[in-house]
C-alpha cells in the first residue's frame, strides 16, 4: 500500500477510522521548546543527516488545538493534514534555534549529504474547511515568541 511496512501500518489503521466515519489527522513534526527534532539534533551537538532534507512542522498546542476544531465541527469520513505551511530545511531550523539566543548548547552542523530532500506539506484546504489557524505560525516566530518570553521573565 505504501513505501514501507511501517507506512502500510498506517494506511491500514487510517483506512479502519475512515471505514467507521471518523477523521484521520495527519501530523508533521511535532515540536515544543524542550521537544522535537531541533532538541534531538541539539543533544547530539552534530548529526551524520543531509542538511537540505525538509522538514515540515507544528507546535503541540496547534496539534491539539486543530485536533478539537475538526471535532467541534463534527465533521466524518475525512483525512486532514496538520502543519504550519512554512517547511524548513534541516540546516535552515538548527541555524534559527543557533540564532534564538534560547538555549544554552549551540549545534555544530549535518555532515551528511546524499538523501532525498522531502516534501513540503501545505495545509490550506484544512485550514479553510475547519476554520483553524496555528497559534504559532512558524517555527521562526516560535522561537522569537519564546526569546521575547526569555527577555521578559529571564530565569
Amino acid at each position: 500500500m505504501g513505501w514501507s511496512p511501517r507506512t502500510d501500518i498506517l494506511l491500514e489503521a487510517e483506512k479502519v477510522v475512515l471505514d467507521h466515519d471518523g477523521c484521520v489527522l495527519r501530523l508533521a513534526g511535532l515540536y515544543k521548546a524542550d521537544r522535537g527534532a531541533h532538541t534531538y539534533w541539539l543533544k547530539q551537538g552534530k548529526s551524520e543527516l543531509g542538511p537540505d532534507h525538509i522538514i515540515n512542522l507544528i507546535h503541540y498546542e496547534d496539534a491539539a488545538s486543530l485536533a478539537v476544531a475538526i471535532l467541534e465541527r463534527n465533521l466524518r469520513g475525512r483525512v486532514f493534514l496538520g502543519c504550519d505551511n512554512h517547511p524548513l530545511s534541516r540546516h535552515e531550523i538548527m541555524d534559527l534555534v543557533n540564532k534564538s539566543g534560547i538555549f544554552h548548547k549551540k549545534f555544530d552542523g549535518f555532515t551528511g549529504s546524499k538523501e532525498s530532500l522531502g516534501k513540503r506539506m501545505n495545509n490550506s484546504k484544512t485550514r479553510a474547511e475547519v476554520g483553524w489557524q496555528p497559534k504559532y505560525p512558524s517555527f521562526s516566530e516560535f522561537l522569537n515568541y519564546m526569546g521575547a518570553k526569555k527577555r521578559l521573565f529571564p530565569s
